[in-house]
């Protein structure tokens, strides 16, 4: 069990001490209020309140913990539920007594973030926390929110996913409501083996949000509460992979026409300048949140990859219930250097000028051979080496160990 005093809200991202923590009222028959925090924080009408179940803090004499229970001052029933004092969003219990990961996966449009994000938390789910000899699991209703948003669209009609609507479209793209689940992963100590508890935080946020600064801001401040960022970056806008691929293959893969999207360059160097501004940073200071870049739509290129290169192999990290350096080093290398080849220097002097800590992997969310077809449809996921950038990330947190 991490001992802090200060969490992190997963749906706001105010900190706050572990003993502002308020408690909620759940017994029916009590009296509602009008709920002004929850309110703001669904962007609803203030003349127009949403309701909800008396709010209150109790007072604790430790600084590190809750009491398990509080009694509703209102109607004296016991209560077990608690809330952000900020936005009354409920808090799973693993952020108030686990650690928080949130992850950021950003992009400009069209660079797959929605089929990463849907992919990576099945897996996680069913495959790679089991390897790790953990479980995850939702809190609230996130898988509820997971299944509709990605899960029947993926693996029951085996359809492409839609383009995420921007904020401007709609409000609950994402940004206002992300995906939170619990990683609990067990770990052996001297006398007893002992449970670590994790709290995800995933977002699909459009690619349209990260073309302001101002909008990233309001929208996207889970950014600069990251224990690590996922960048990725679509293959299709770099016109030496065009070049190398058929007009078919171009189109299956890509949702938008690439002119029209943002240079990755031009969203890392927005995204680096409202972590720099949230954590009070000097243009000269590096960023020390650990940067994932990955190569997207790997199924879509792996034709074009020089034979006997790493990256068309399969992942070894889970199976070896470590983070394998000899094989991250080789991604690592062999990615970089095909960025070069291609003429993406500019992107790499963006991580290399801006982080202290950077690395470089491809993926496939839908798997190699399944590029979608005209009519949209897939076959059922396969991912390739999907779980690297993120295992990458847990191992740089201290979450998994490392093997040569």
């Amino acid at each position: 069990m991490v001992l802090k005093n200060t969490f992190i809200c997963p749906y706001c991202f105010s900190q706050h001490k572990i003993t502002e923590a308020q408690f909620r009222c759940t017994n029916k028959r009590c009296k509602s209020f009008d709920d002004i925090e929850m309110t703001k924080y669904e962007n609803g009408n203030l003349k127009m309140p949403k309701q909800g179940k008396k709010t209150f803090n109790v007072a604790s004499r430790n600084p590190f913990s809750l009491p398990k229970s509080a009694n509703c001052p209102e109607c004296e029933q016991i209560t077990y539920k608690v809330v952000c004092p900020s936005c009354h969003n409920n808090l799973p219990e693993s952020t108030l007594l686990g650690r928080d990961m949130i992850i950021s996966v950003v992009g400009s449009r069209d660079t797959g973030k929605s089929h990463f994000v849907g992919v990576i938390i099945k897996e996680l789910i069913e495959r790679i926390s089991v390897k790790f000899d953990g479980a995850m699991v939702a809190f609230d209703d996130s898988m509820e929110r997971y299944e509709s948003s990605f899960g029947r669209k993926l693996y029951f009609d085996l359809q492409k996913l839609d383009l995420t609507k921007s904020s401007g479209q709609d409000v609950n793209n994402g940004a206002y409501r992300p995906l939170i689940f619990t990683l609990n992963v067990k770990h052996k100590s001297l006398f007893q083996d002992k449970i670590d508890s994790f709290t995800f935080v995933f977002f699909d946020t459009a690619g349209e949000d990260l073309n302001d600064e101002d909008t990233m801001s309001t929208l996207n401040k889970y950014i600069c509460r990251s224990s690590g960022i996922i960048f990725l970056l679509d293959p299709m806008q770099i016109p030496a992979v065009r070049n190398q691929l058929d007009a078919e293959t171009i189109a299956r893969a890509s949702s938008v026409d690439w002119r029209l999207a943002t240079r990755s360059d031009d969203i890392m160097a927005r995204v680096s300048h409202l972590i720099r501004n949230c954590n009070n940073l000097s243009s000269t200071q590096k960023i020390n949140i650990p940067v994932a870049a990955v190569f997207s739509k790997f199924d879509a290129i792996y034709s074009i990859i020089p034979e006997g290169c790493t990256v068309l192999g399969t992942s070894p990290h889970c199976a070896e219930k470590s983070f394998v350096l000899s094989d991250w080093h080789n991604v690592n290398s062999e990615v970089q250097g095909l960025l070069k080849t291609w003429g993406a220097d500019s992107f790499i002097s963006q991580l290399n000028v801006n982080y202290t800590n950077y690395s470089y992997f491809t993926v496939s969310a839908l798997g190699l051979n399944n590029n979608p077809r005209k009519d949209r449809s897939i076959e059922r996921p396969r991912p390739h080496r999907i779980e690297d950038p993120l295992l990458w990330l847990l191992m740089k947190n201290g979450v998994i160990k490392t093997s040569k």
